[in-house]
């Protein structure tokens, strides 16, 4: 099976063991490829403080007119603060913008969820991503996982919106059908899980809430779509927990380089 290391500075190497899959071996040379156009890009979630944010919102007010300015982001004003990104990103994506706002409105993006949970530090997972459009359609064979474990990797978000889990994990059921997407396409992205996501998944409590808020989108897509979609899109894991654990202590992790050994 396919190897990636990943070096931080002044970190061990983590080991990435990719899955003996059709699709986890497109996903691996996808991501090689990727690294032989250009560095990726990781954003250390520490470096997200409110102070930061707001210096974003600041900026995010002067250019798109949006009122992100407020005391604390949490889950209920984080919710309405995204659609802002929805309707100017989540149709037709940063084509629609220009280039020299690409930085900001990921940024604000990225922060957004950071603090949406409170100021606690690194939450969630380490994502390392690549801003292009290359990346391949998702089979529908592909099982989506009920649970993901410290060190487990996962497949990058490839849209603005949010999947049915997560949109049912953040209570968000306003305009469902503008914000839920489902993981169709493998975007390059490496994100390593540094929390144990364990809670059982109930599919059919999820469909149930969507047909109370928007039967309309239900409709659409039918409750087996929207149940296949819900999990997480695990592609691998880390072989060396213990080094993940160690980098965990620095306190702005510094991506230093990917290695790939097939």
């Amino acid at each position: 099976m396919p190897m990636i290391d990943v070096k931080f500075k002044d970190q061990p190497a983590l080991h990435l063991l990719i899955d003996d899959t059709d699709i986890a071996y497109q996903y691996y040379g996808l991501v090689k490829e990727s690294y032989s156009k250009e560095m990726p890009i990781y954003r250390d979630s520490n470096r997200y403080t409110i102070e930061y944010m707001l210096s974003l919102a600041q900026t995010a007010k002067e250019v798109f007119g949006w009122d992100w300015i407020t005391n604390e982001y949490n889950l209920k004003n984080s919710a309405v603060f995204h659609k802002d990104l929805e309707v100017l990103l989540g149709n037709t994506g940063f084509e629609t913008v220009p280039a020299e706002y690409d930085h900001i409105l990921h940024e604000l993006h990225y922060g957004l969820h950071v603090l949406e949970h409170g100021n606690t530090g690194r939450n969630g997972w380490l994502q390392i991503e690549w801003y292009n459009d290359d990346g391949f359609e998702l089979d529908y064979g592909f099982e989506f996982q009920q649970l993901m474990k410290f060190g487990d990797i996962k497949l990058q978000n490839p849209f603005v919106g949010h999947s049915p889990l997560q949109i049912y994990n953040e209570q968000d059921f306003i305009n469902i059908s503008q914000t839920c997407k489902f993981h169709t396409f493998v975007k390059p992205g490496i994100n390593i899980s540094i929390t144990n996501f364990s809670k059982i998944i109930f599919a059919d409590d999820i469909v149930a809430l969507f047909k109370k808020h928007d039967p309309a989108f239900v409709a659409l897509h039918g409750e087996e779509k929207i149940k296949h979609y819900t999990g997480y899109p695990v592609i691998g894991r880390v072989t060396n927990l213990d080094s993940l654990e160690q980098c965990l202590t620095e306190h702005i992790l510094v991506l230093d380089s990917l290695s790939f050994e097939d």
